[in-house]
């Protein structure tokens, strides 16, 4: 074979692969922009629903907030009337109160004493 036989084929070879790069380069950006128009479609389409979840979990914690604020005013109600009731039983019966609350108090105690010995 000679030179210029070679040197031609070693030129055929070359502009093969330059176009055979060149399709490829064009096929990649293709597939990136088919990539990027997917994920803005995917993007557009789910805007609408992410939207809404937000809104829905907006107005779950808001229920969720304006129901532990009213647990919690009927609690310190009930507390209120509770210390109310005991003020008055401890008004209209002070003997009875003071015997009651030195029963619990050695209970209390006793208790304390019973769990410190089985823990040694």
């Amino acid at each position: 074979m000679s030179e210029s036989a070679l040197s031609n084929t070693t030129s055929e070879h070359f502009n093969r692969a330059a176009a055979a790069l060149k399709d490829a380069k064009r096929e990649a950006y293709a597939a990136i922009d088919n990539a990027v128009d997917g994920i803005a479609s995917a993007y557009g389409d789910s805007r609408p629903l992410l939207s809404r979840l937000g809104q829905q979990a907006r107005g779950y914690a808001q229920d969720g907030y304006d129901t532990a604020r009213q647990q919690a005013r009927v609690l310190r109600e009930r507390g209120e009337a509770a210390m109310d009731s005991t003020r008055g039983y401890v008004r209209d019966e002070p003997v009875k109160s003071l015997l009651i609350a030195a029963a619990v108090g050695a209970a209390v105690i006793a208790l304390v004493e019973v769990v410190r010995l089985r823990r040694r």
